[in-house]
């Protein structure tokens, strides 16, 4: 587990730390709640997007993030069989896994929108490897960045990956079908 987390949470730093500028201050504004990840999908509906069992969702809380939004993850994994051998090369060991993570901005829609934007700004700089591209997933921005997908609604950001369930073209829609039902549940501002 501590390598998957350690991976998420890498990804997520990176995102993070591309934030355009130095680190705001928020101190007009109270710190923005935090929402339950594991909360937004289901084991049962996280087992039928990637076509494989998995376990019920690890929480992590992250905190207030430097840019001043709560940040929660959660990582759903495939279980552990009888015959399985661990990779020490993978993450998880080999598992398969999805992760969700959420970011509640203090400041709204304009801080979820430099969440996206620092994408671009990371494939620019040759920080990522893919170059994004926008997908539909019902939110109010939304991309595919080579190895998930980053979405805005409400003010709030979302980050969804899978990992080790097929090849990148078979990921891809399944984390589009994730974020499409966590964008549903995400709260209004």
């Amino acid at each position: 587990m501590f390598e998957t987390r350690a991976w998420w949470m890498g990804a997520a730093a990176l995102s993070m730390a591309l934030l355009s500028g130095a680190p705001a201050v928020y101190a007009a504004e109270p710190s923005p709640a935090a929402i339950d990840a594991c909360a937004l999908l289901t084991p049962d509906e996280v087992s039928a997007v990637v076509g494989k069992k998995v376990e019920a969702g690890k929480p992590f809380d992250d905190g207030i993030t430097k840019q001043g939004a709560h940040s929660t993850t959660c990582i759903w994994a495939e279980p552990i069989g009888a015959n399985f051998q661990p990779d020490p090369d993978k993450r998880l060991g080999g598992r398969g896994f999805a992760v969700l993570s959420v970011m509640n901005w203090p400041g709204g829609a304009s801080d979820a929108r430099k969440f996206l934007d620092d994408f671009q700004a990371a494939f620019q700089q040759h920080d990522i490897d893919s170059k994004p591209v926008a997908v539909q997933v019902g939110a109010d921005d939304a991309l595919w960045w080579g190895d998930g997908v980053a979405a805005r609604k409400n003010g709030i950001s979302i980050g969804v990956s899978v990992a080790q369930f097929g090849d990148r073209a078979t990921r891809q829609p399944q984390a589009e079908s994730l974020a499409r039902l966590v964008i549903k549940r995400l709260p209004a501002k």
